[in-house]
């Protein structure tokens, strides 16, 4: 999970810092700053907490597909 935040949306409500403190903070112009770009998924309730209570959309969580590991060279495809 990667996460942004788009600071020319940001109202500063401060929902996000509350929500994810160690994904989000403020700046001193009182507009988001991300701290943990890639939050584990330890974090994934939070960080999905704060995104769902933005009340400007500033937030975005990108999911990531899972990665599988490349074919062997030589070796098969599924397809025969």
């Amino acid at each position: 999970m990667k996460v942004t935040a788009d600071r020319s949306r940001c109202m500063a409500a401060g929902h996000c810092a509350i929500s994810a403190p160690d994904v989000f903070d403020h700046g001193e112009d009182g507009l988001v700053v991300v701290l943990d770009a890639e939050p584990g998924e330890q974090r994934r309730r939070e960080v999905e907490v704060a995104e769902d209570l933005c009340p400007s959309r500033a937030i975005a969580i990108l999911r990531t597909a899972a990665v599988t590991a490349p074919q062997e060279a030589g070796a098969p495809d599924s397809a025969g």
